[in-house]
């Protein structure tokens, strides 16, 4: 089942965008989505028809489309870890976009990507998406963009421990222009497999920082 959702200026604060969890979403109907955001060219060219256009002279606020489909792997599938992390998601991602905007209040007019790393691709999809929608209640302009690194350095960075690499990938990005100068990159982390906390860092001009 496909379906397309809009979400626009201060709707989305009585009534989260589908599929978050709120009036009309149970949080186990919410999970049971995978969604991806797309760009109103994209989206107008993969599902023509179910959009509505921007209107000639703009739309006021921010409008995001958003492209869900449901979940073919039943929830009892995953593992106890998994599963965890998944149910306090939406409280945990808010809880770091809202750290990273008191901690850092002087990036606040750049614009944020996000990263999520997770043993699971599938959970690691799930954080992406959810801290994208973190960042952009905080007010934060968020670009779907993902950084790249060449291959040479992914090969290096597999071979350091994971709290150098993050440091050594934030510093290749700032220098192959991954990450520009009026941007910021928050990656959400689950350091350990078989933990069920979650950690965020943010990559400012090629310097990493874990937030508190």
């Amino acid at each position: 089942m496909l379906s397309v959702f809009l979400s626009a200026g201060l709707w989305r604060l009585v009534f989260p965008a589908a599929p978050a969890p709120g009036v009309l979403w149970s949080r186990d109907r919410s999970r049971a989505m995978d969604c991806v955001r797309v760009g109103a060219e994209e989206g107008n060219r993969s599902y023509p028809g179910q959009i509505a256009p921007t209107p000639p002279r703009g739309r006021m606020g921010t409008t995001d489309t958003v492209v869900c489909t449901e979940r073919m792997l039943r929830r009892d599938l995953r593992s106890p870890q998994d599963e965890a992390v998944l149910t306090d998601l939406q409280a945990t991602v808010s809880a770091l976009a809202s750290a990273a905007r008191s901690q850092r209040p002087d990036l606040v007019g750049r614009t944020w990507l996000v990263e999520a790393h997770d043993p699971s691709t599938q959970v690691s999809a799930k954080l992406r998406f959810a801290t994208q929608n973190a960042l952009a209640d905080n007010g934060l302009a968020v670009s779907d963009r993902t950084p790249v690194l060449a291959v040479g350095d992914v090969d290096v960075l597999t071979r350091l421990p994971p709290d150098q690499a993050y440091a050594v990938a934030c510093e290749r990005y700032g220098a192959n222009g991954s990450v520009a100068d009026d941007q910021v990159l928050m990656a959400i982390i689950r350091r350990d497999p078989r933990e069920t906390s979650l950690h965020g860092g943010l990559c400012v001009d090629g310097q990493w920082t874990w937030l508190r």
